[in-house]
């Protein structure tokens, strides 16, 4: 790689962003000289021109279009790179990687988020999709920082915080045949129709998964998907009692109800952490905005 290509293709980027050499040079303070060196030098690496030849040389050329959005990435990628190391340089946390079960309260989530977000412009989240069924190994076995879930129980190597409870329970669409029936229904109800399962892995084995009743059993690993399905009568879900919170207040969807207990089972919000990696600033930061708190 050429030493100056970040700065050639910051050029070229700057040069189709703002119409002309002269654009790009007032843009990123530089002089017309080193911008039009710039886009010599990347077009000679290239063996190809990247813009046409009229006076303001911003009209890309084909190969040029192909290549534009490629060096944008690259120029954003060297930008990241740069401010994460001088925020590790200055000790500052960047990054936070958050684990978070399809169970798990979107609307308390995202009030904590606005919260964390406003304390922490600059900082970066990655979210992962998760259910219980892998949820532990993953915050194990990787560089997460926090999972966000509905347990029943706690690892004995596994750290939490106690976020409140929920309870889950069957839903299904208005229109669909166990919505028709008289409440509470008999558990044979549920082994008889369709559920609908997240599963966020094709390696799972469905028989080491819990809540499962039915005798015929779609996963799928989008929750969004789920939902879709659920509202249009393709079967009944086991869910959290926010998750179809929109959908139950338009009338698509409706809560059941069910004779035995374990159809309706309470959980601890938690999240959590491996107990030998305590959460960064940024973590207990989204923490304290879970818990409505102030770090100190």
């Amino acid at each position: 790689m050429h030493p100056n290509l970040v700065d050639h293709l910051t050029a070229f980027c700057a040069i189709v962003d703002e119409g002309s050499l002269t654009g790009a040079a007032r843009a990123l303070r530089r002089p017309i000289s080193s911008i039009s060196y710039s886009l010599t030098q990347l077009e000679t690496q290239c063996g190809f021109a990247l813009l046409g030849k009229g006076s303001s040389r911003s009209d890309l050329t084909e190969r040029g279009r192909a290549l534009l959005t490629e060096a944008r990435s690259l120029v954003e990628a060297a930008r990241s790179f740069t401010s994460h190391a001088a925020s590790l340089e200055k000790g500052e946390e960047t990054r936070l990687r958050v684990l978070v079960d399809v169970l798990f309260p979107r609307s308390d989530l995202n009030r904590a988020l606005e919260i964390f977000a406003a304390a922490h412009p600059q900082a970066r989240i990655q979210f992962f999709n998760s259910s219980l069924a892998t949820l532990w190994d993953d915050l194990r076995n990787s560089d997460i920082d926090l999972a966000l879930t509905l347990a029943a129980a706690i690892p004995l190597d596994i750290a939490a915080r106690d976020l409140g409870t929920e309870m889950l329970g069957p839903v299904c669409a208005r229109h669909h045949r166990l919505a028709q029936m008289q409440q509470p229904l008999p558990m044979r109800a549920f082994q008889s129709e369709r559920q609908i399962y997240y599963v966020g892995s094709a390696q799972i084995d469905m028989e080491r998964v819990g809540r499962t009743f039915s005798t015929d059993i779609w996963t799928v690993n989008d929750v969004e998907s789920i939902k879709s399905m659920v509202t249009g009568g393709l079967g009944w879900c086991f869910s959290a009692s926010r998750t179809f919170e929109e959908e139950i207040a338009r009338g698509d969807v409706v809560r059941l109800t069910c004779r035995d207990m374990q159809m309706h089972p309470v959980r601890t919000v938690v999240a959590a952490w491996p107990k030998h990696r305590h959460p960064g600033l940024l973590g207990q930061d989204l923490l304290a905005a879970l818990t409505g708190q102030t770090r100190r």
